[in-house]
């Protein structure tokens, strides 16, 4: 195998496994796993999670909500320090740092496996880091968003850990997940300065699009963080969408404009003989997503249908850039 496949393969191989922890990381969320682990980056204190919570010492509950505190003043004092005072003062005063987290060897799996998962991914990115210096002559930006890819890998883990620490305050999350995006599209970038693809009409829709689903991520997150809130106070989840603010009717709207700026690129695409199998790709994850609506909508927020609307939102935006970089990048340079 020459190195100009195995750099092709290990990036798509990372790419995808990228998307799968986005998957994994949604279930986690959606089953209230995020804190099976109150520690980072062990699990109660071991490389591997207890089996059960006799072993465990006793009164173990406080001493992890102690040392929870004890880093979060660590991270309150670098805040401030940065000049963000009010984020400082939530990471230290928020209620939820203080709350006990009870031992449950399924949630606790959940998330190692989530954090597995992590492993994985960064041994990958090690991989495609290495792949890509070796083109540093021939094509220095692909090598470069390579070291990019490792450093945000690492940045990712810690904040990874600040998620543990902070008790799954909303924004640690919400960035968390951005920051995994962005990732995925630094790995996208670099395939699309090494594979040739067939180029698509109207890249300005599709810059417009590429915008547009930014803004709709963003608002999606904000849905996000209110049922996050909302379900600490309400447990009947069919009474959740009626305690949303105006930003989930602005999100569900701004779908719509979406969907038609995605039924023109398509349709402008056909006209000039072809739509880009990337493009039907889209159309059916819109499609999906539409539907995954409906049921978070009218059927309760079921559990199964978050992180598949996480998961297909944030591969109809990796679609998008993707087909907006490949029309930058018209020949195979590696």
């Amino acid at each position: 195998m020459n190195q100009n496949n195995f750099f092709k393969r290990v990036n798509l191989y990372t790419i995808i496994a990228v998307y799968f922890l986005i998957l994994v990381g949604g279930i986690v969320r959606s089953m209230g796993a995020g804190m099976g682990c109150p520690d980072w980056p062990k699990c109660f204190g071991s490389y591997i999670p207890p089996s059960s919570v006799s072993e465990l010492p006793d009164g173990y509950e406080a001493l992890y909500v102690e040392a929870r505190i004890k880093k979060n003043h660590r991270l309150a004092r670098m805040l401030s320090a940065f000049g963000f005072e009010e984020l400082a003062d939530k990471v230290e005063q928020d209620p939820g740092i203080q709350e006990v987290t009870v031992f449950d060897v399924e949630k606790a799996w959940i998330e190692y496996i989530n954090r597995l998962v992590g492993v994985v991914i960064g041994l990958l990115i090690i991989a495609n880091m290495l792949g890509s210096l070796k083109y540093w002559n021939s094509n220095r930006t692909l090598a470069i968003l390579g070291v990019v890819g490792f450093i945000l890998v690492i940045f990712q883990g810690w904040i990874g850990s600040l998620v543990v620490s902070t008790n799954l305050l909303p924004g640690f999350i919400s960035f968390h997940m951005l920051l995994a995006l962005v990732l995925v599209c630094v790995l996208l970038a670099q395939r699309a300065m090494a594979v040739t693809t067939k180029q698509v009409v109207g890249t300005s829709m599709i810059f417009v699009l590429l915008v547009m689903m930014l803004v709709q991520i963003l608002l999606g997150i904000q849905v996000r963080e209110q049922i996050d809130t909302i379900k600490y106070v309400i447990a009947d989840r069919f009474s959740w969408i009626d305690e949303m603010n105006a930003v989930f009717y602005v999100h569900r709207s701004f779908s719509l404009l979406i969907c038609g700026v995605i039924g023109w690129v398509t349709y402008i695409n056909w006209k000039k003989g072809g739509v880009h199998p990337l493009i039907w790709a889209m159309v059916a994850i819109t499609g999906f997503e539409i539907v995954l609506g409906i049921i978070m909508t009218y059927f309760g927020v079921p559990a199964f249908a978050q992180p598949l609307h996480l998961l297909f939102g944030t591969a109809a935006i990796g679609i998008i850039f993707y087909l907006f970089l490949s029309s930058k990048f018209t020949v195979n340079r590696c």
